[in-house]
């Protein structure tokens, strides 16, 4: 997990620095939940990216849907527009995101299941 420059994300007339997180398990619990809505999960990302002044004061939660919730609500209470948000936490989704599975990851694993056997019913 090496960053060659820093990142950042524009917030208004705020340039946030982000960085990617050193757990593993939050990054590809992000990656899940972007699935689910990934507006909520670009807006985890984003608070769990951020470093500096500003960060969102909202307790980090395992549930990271309920966690972007509440990081847009905050940040939104601040003046923020959504949108504004929702593109700054769309650069901290594909920063904390990126890498975590290749193409050939997912190819190797297609090609790992057996093929279904005969079968036994009548």
């Amino acid at each position: 997990m090496t960053q060659t420059a820093p990142t950042v994300a524009k917030l208004g007339d705020l340039t946030v620095p982000l960085r990617i997180p050193e757990s593993i398990a939050s990054r590809f619990d992000v990656l899940t939940a972007g699935g689910a809505n990934l507006n909520r999960a670009a807006c985890a990302a984003l608070a769990m990216a951020w470093t500096g002044p500003g960060r969102p004061k909202t307790r980090k939660s395992h549930d990271v849907l309920d966690y972007g919730g509440r990081v847009m609500d905050e940040l939104t209470g601040r003046g923020l527009k959504p949108v504004q948000v929702l593109v700054a936490g769309v650069v901290a989704f594909n920063l904390i995101t990126n890498g975590l599975i290749t193409e050939d990851e997912v190819d190797e694993e297609e090609g790992n299941s057996e093929a279904p056997g005969d079968s036994t019913s009548l």
